[in-house]
């Protein structure tokens, strides 16, 4: 037996195997039936003895199915934030963290190729979180180093430079379109010869070298536009350039005064008031220039309205007070001659303007006010010519406002004659009345003839003529 052949044994084992199948079959038809003898479906209330299944239930065909799914869709979302993260250049700041989570995923992918995908869903979702912890890492990161680069670029130190040029390269690795990272990345650049011209311009500032230092400044501003201690410092330098000339053009301003030099102080102190506008030591200066002026010409112009008044021209003697006070509102002397000279001025005023319309007096207020101008007027002790002739004018005029004149109005006895505001006169060929100085209105109404106006004027004298209201022209 030990000396058959491998394939001798191998056909003697298949013969065996064939013999008890067919012992079993012989069994199961033989035996079965007398075995058996409850009904083959049970009560439904009777216990069901389980039996063990060997194929996959629907149900966990779909719970694997769902959980594939599942871990397909995490796994899109892996590669998205793991793309998004390498173009950050995440090996630069995070690398043993996103390897990691890259360790997980390829955990997952064995899981996923055993057919494990519920273990393969738990490992992609670890990754997931790590990759998206990483990601609001790297903004974290990203904000950290634009901070810390913005200090170093603004301490501007020597030892600055390179933790700028650190913090920049970060920023641009992460958010290389972040328009911060862009101009992080550029103000670093340009650091050291901001550095150099700041320092310049410190030691120049210190010497007292303004120019110099404002030139230095402003080489920093325009390598860094943004470059607040730059900015700063160009400013301050300014601001002192600045009052260096106005305190220049002051001083210039007070020697040309004190020599009575107006034209050059005056020039001076408006250079002054174009560095500092509105600046109350140029005022101040202005007036002191417009004073000692004053005191040259003002007797002079004092001595004109004084010459004025002898000739009772008193508004143009007024006009001059009042260009000295306006100059120079200590002038008591013009001050005091003002007051009289206005009452002048206005009673000369009144005085010629009712003269030169005297039918305003038919008005009883005006009436009463020319009265008590002729009063006032005759009050003034001394008077001159010009006040003795308007004084009789007026008189004149008064008297002759309040006296009536003979007027005749013509007519041709058919017209319908009214005389406004004073009374209907009716038809008739010739009639007068006693008027009174003033503008009149007389109306004509004639039946298939055209209305007449006639506007007259009684100022006092004699009529001419008569006043003729006739309605001659037919309709």
């Amino acid at each position: 037996m030990d000396n058959q052949s491998p394939s001798s044994q191998q056909q003697g084992k298949q013969r065996l195997i064939i013999g008890l199948l067919l012992v079993v079959v012989v069994a199961v038809i033989v035996l079965l039936p007398t075995v058996v003898t409850e009904p083959w479906i049970a009560d439904p209330s009777a216990s069901i003895t389980p039996i063990a299944k060997t194929s996959v239930s629907p149900s966990t065909a779909a719970e694997k199915t769902k959980y594939r799914q599942d871990s397909q869709t995490a796994l899109a979302q892996i590669i998205a934030v793991r793309d998004r993260l390498t173009n950050q250049s995440i090996e630069r700041w995070a690398d043993f963290e996103f390897r990691q989570a890259i360790a997980l995923i390829a955990q997952g992918d064995d899981q996923y190729g055993f057919g494990e995908y519920r273990e393969s869903l738990a490992s992609y979702q670890q990754s997931l979180a790590q990759l998206n912890s990483l990601e609001q890492l790297g903004q974290e990161t990203l904000a950290k180093a634009l901070t810390r680069g913005i200090e170093a670029i603004e301490s501007a130190a020597q030892t600055d430079i390179t933790i700028a040029a650190e913090a920049a390269s970060i920023a641009m690795a992460i958010a290389p379109q972040n328009q911060h990272s862009q101009q992080l990345e550029l103000r670093a650049a340009a650091l050291p010869q901001v550095v150099e011209q700041l320092q310049a311009g410190d030691k120049l500032l210190v010497s007292k070298q303004l120019s110099g230092a404002e030139d230095a400044y402003q080489n920093a501003l325009n390598l860094d536009n943004q470059h607040r201690r730059a900015a700063t410092a160009l400013k301050s330098t300014q601001q002192a350039i600045t009052e260096e000339r106005f305190r220049s053009a002051m001083s210039d301003g007070f020697s040309a005064l004190d020599q009575d030099n107006f034209a050059a102080a005056n020039q001076a102190f408006a250079v002054a008031g174009t560095i500092y506008t509105n600046h109350p030591s140029v005022a101040q200066a202005l007036s002191q220039v417009k004073t000692r002026q004053s005191q040259i010409v003002v007797n002079r112009q004092m001595q004109r309205a004084s010459d004025h008044e002898s000739a009772e021209q008193w508004q143009q003697a007024l006009d001059i007070y009042q260009s000295l006070l306006a100059t120079d509102p200590s002038l008591t002397s013009a001050r005091v001659r003002t007051i009289t000279v206005n009452v002048r001025a206005s009673l000369d005023s009144q005085i010629n303007k009712i003269l030169a319309d005297p039918l305003k007096l038919a008005s009883t207020s005006v009436y009463n006010s020319a009265q008590r101008l002729l009063k006032d007027a005759t009050g003034i002790a001394k008077p001159g010519p010009v006040l003795k002739q308007q004084i009789a004018e007026l008189d004149k005029t008064l008297r002759q406002s309040r006296t009536s004149i003979d007027v005749v109005l013509q007519s041709d006895s058919l017209t319908e004659v009214t005389l406004f505001r004073v009374k209907k006169l009716g038809t008739f060929k010739q009639t007068s009345l006693l008027l009174k100085p003033g503008r009149y209105i007389a109306a004509g109404k004639r039946l298939g003839y055209r209305d007449v106006r006639v506007e007259f004027t009684i100022t006092g004298e004699p009529m001419p003529d008569p006043i003729l209201v006739s309605c001659s022209e037919a309709i």
